[in-house]
């Protein structure tokens, strides 16, 4: 798996220019999740920033069986909510509303989360259905970080480097 790390989301973010509202292209598309609660991901992005907290995205697809299967065995889980509540923003966003970030990110398969930090650095990059001791070995580390140590200084070593 390639390994998307140390992006500037607000790069990113800053060149699409506007992004789609998810929420009118896609009325349809509603969290299956208590804890994904937001389909907006521009929305969502400056709440993170403003509370100074981490955005936990998860990317999606139609007809995904392994992000349903994500959402209700991993998200879904217990201990994994407890361990994101109140520390992260969430937010479930479909691909379809964000082609050019999920191309310019090398999102090519789905479930996709990233941890990404108030400072814009992706912190994890999950591709394909982790499960929940999976995802809390590899997520629950960077969020048990003090708030005065730096969260980039969590992010993971990439597989291959893009600059």
């Amino acid at each position: 798996m390639r390994y998307v790390t140390l992006i500037s989301f607000i790069t990113l973010l800053a060149s699409m220019g506007r992004l789609a509202d998810a929420q009118n292209r896609r009325p349809h598309i509603k969290p299956r999740t208590e804890l994904f609660r937001q389909t907006d991901l521009q929305k969502t992005w400056k709440t993170a920033v403003a509370r100074r907290k981490p955005m936990l995205v998860m990317f999606t697809s139609d007809h995904c069986m392994y992000c349903n299967k994500m959402l209700a065995a991993t998200y879904d889980h217990p201990a994994v909510q407890r361990m994101l509540a109140g520390r992260t923003e969430t937010v479930l966003a479909h691909a379809d509303d964000y082609r050019n970030l999920t191309k310019k990110l090398g999102i090519r398969s789905y479930p996709t989360s990233m941890l990404v930090s108030p400072d814009g650095e992706v912190l994890e990059f999950l591709e394909g259905y982790v499960d929940a001791k999976s995802f809390a070995q590899r997520v629950g580390p960077i969020l048990a970080r003090r708030p005065s140590q730096s969260l980039a200084s969590a992010a993971v070593a990439p597989e291959t480097s893009e600059r």
